[in-house]
């Protein structure tokens, strides 16, 4: 079976439940979508980059669902495990997420650490060999159905606040840790995201990846995995509402004529499918990168680019409809879900949060691209 019709055979069920389907989960993980650029002695299968993107790619043609759990479940913790974890790390964490027996989500950000991540205050204190940990992380994606957590706690708050963090996996089933799924704003009905609270969490040392008080370099390198593949989700879904604008085109306008014939409808139009074009050629330069062993910071561009050319068109679709573009029941692009153009407007607004927001991808643009001071 082929990756896309495999995605459109089962995305049915996915969007029925409105969450992450474990069943179908696990056959990503039977047909080796979940370990693609993992090892082969880690249980992936081997991928080069440039063949993962592929992946990817075709996963997301079907659904932004799927290439989503390669964004969290692949791109944030196996990746930092493959590059930090020791080898019985691996044995234990990273061959049963490559085999999609196990799920994975990622603890970083809390109620009062987004953009400034550094400031997290969850807090892991060393007692023994043991780790007691305290605090509160939250949009935790599927930490309701996920094994285990990567998760970044403070260990030394004494240090400098960029010194003094470590990663643990801290298993969610563990006495003291509490998930808490709650709704989108937009969709009361869809629960994905979540709080996790940890009261008096013992967690094993040997759980402790990479060096004591030196999580923060991990943080770094698994949102910039993130960041690699999220320009695809951004491509896709401009052609997706490229697609639903040309056939908006053909509604009746204020005028009375079919939207289309307005030349600035069709010029926006002719933009946003450039925007789509444009994400594509730069996010597969930013991977010959990573074959060649390059940091790829152009992604920040695509992360920024991306995520408010979709705004964009999103909202460009909404106005042309003038009053009607709020009416619920005149749906817009087939995005994650259904929705009218209003609400699709609405829920692009969470994509220029995750892997840093638009604020922080342009401090990253203007210092590692551009080569600007800091202010």
């Amino acid at each position: 079976m082929t990756c896309i019709r495999f995605a459109r055979s089962n995305i049915r069920a996915w969007d029925e439940r409105g969450e992450a389907h474990p069943e179908v989960f696990a056959k990503m993980g039977e047909l080796g979508y979940l370990g693609a650029p993992i090892p082969e002695a880690w249980g992936g299968a081997g991928m080069d980059y440039v063949s993962f993107a592929i992946l990817c790619e075709e996963l997301e043609r079907a659904d932004t669902a799927f290439r989503v759990v390669m964004s969290v479940h692949v791109g944030l913790n196996s990746l930092a495990l493959l590059q930090w974890g020791t080898d019985e790390q691996r044995r234990r964490w990273l061959v049963p997420q490559a085999q999609g027996k196990k799920i994975a989500t990622y603890g970083l950000t809390e109620p009062g650490a987004g953009s400034d991540l550094a400031s997290l205050k969850t807090r892991a204190e060393l007692i023994g060999d043991e780790f007691v940990v305290n605090g509160q992380k939250v949009w935790t994606s599927g930490a309701h159905h996920a094994d285990w957590c990567l998760c970044f706690v403070r260990t030394d708050p004494s240090a400098p606040k960029h010194k003094g963090i470590s990663a643990l996996i801290i298993d969610t089933t563990s006495p003291g840790v509490d998930r808490r799924p709650f709704p989108e704003l937009s969709d009361n009905d869809f629960c994905d995201f979540n709080e996790v609270f940890f009261t008096d969490v013992r967690v094993p040392r040997e759980n402790l990846m990479g060096p004591l008080n030196g999580g923060w370099p991990i943080t770094q390198g698994s949102l910039a995995h993130e960041r690699a593949m999220l320009w695809i989700n951004y491509a896709y879904d401009v052609q997706r509402a490229v697609k639903a604008l040309v056939e908006l085109g053909k509604s009746e306008g204020a005028n009375g004529k079919p939207l289309g014939e307005d030349a600035r409808y069709r010029d926006a139009v002719a933009g946003f499918y450039v925007d789509a074009q444009a994400l594509m050629t730069m996010g597969y330069r930013g991977f010959s990168k990573f074959l060649k062993g390059k940091s790829a910071p152009e992604h920040s561009l695509l992360k920024l680019y991306g995520s408010e050319s979709l705004q964009k068109a999103l909202l460009f679709g909404s106005e042309a409809l003038g009053m009607e573009g709020l009416d619920l029941d005149w749906l817009g692009p087939q995005m994650w879900r259904e929705g009218s153009w209003a609400i699709q407007y609405l829920r692009s607004f969470g994509a220029t949060i995750p892997g840093g927001t638009s604020e922080i991808q342009r401090n990253i643009i203007a210092e590692r691209v551009l080569g600007l001071p800091r202010a």
